[in-house]
């Protein structure tokens, strides 16, 4: 009896472990997603955002969807030569208690064989598959077409640069 009194321990320790990891893959956090505007009839798009891992655990982005695009891909802007090109970038590490940036000229989501352009002052969602973690919804604001950013502020340190902290609207999506 002694052996079958083991087996509800192991399964206890195992289902410990796996909610330990659930909960660390539970502090990523993304802030300011955003998207700029395309034109009617524009077949791609692009989605920046801010990835936080609170962890102490890292994890993986595999993947992503949206209804708004019939395929959506990781990419990333590689400079060679004077050149930039994309390439698709089917995993992004997300390494523990670190952040990772999608920002125009390096990484972003692009979105293909878009049928309906994206209009300036709507969003919508899109859903980033983490590896150990589970799928992550995400709103995104579509901005002007020359946009650079979401035009939050997000600081993780205390001293001022002229921010208005206060004024500043931040989106914050936890999973």
């Amino acid at each position: 009896m002694r052996r079958n009194q083991r087996r509800p321990i192991a399964f206890i320790t195992s289902a410990l472990l796996a909610s330990g990891i659930a909960t660390a893959s539970a502090e990523i956090a993304i802030h300011d997603a955003w998207s700029r505007a395309t034109p009617p009839g524009h077949p791609t798009g692009a989605v920046y955002f801010e990835l936080v891992n609170h962890s102490r655990l890292g994890d993986t982005l595999v993947g992503v969807s949206t209804s708004r695009a019939p395929r959506s891909e990781l990419h990333q802007t590689i400079e060679e030569g004077g050149n930039s090109r994309m390439v698709h970038t089917p995993r992004v590490d997300i390494p523990a208690e670190s952040e990772v940036v999608f920002e125009p000229g390096g990484r972003h989501v692009m979105l293909l064989d878009v049928e309906d352009a994206l209009i300036e002052g709507e969003s919508f969602q899109i859903h980033l598959q983490l590896e150990d973690g589970g799928e992550i919804p995400v709103e995104v604001d579509v901005l002007a077409p020359t946009a650079m950013g979401s035009g939050g502020h997000h600081h993780d340190h205390d001293h001022d640069h002229g921010h208005d902290h206060g004024q500043a609207e931040q989106k914050e999506h936890k999973h």
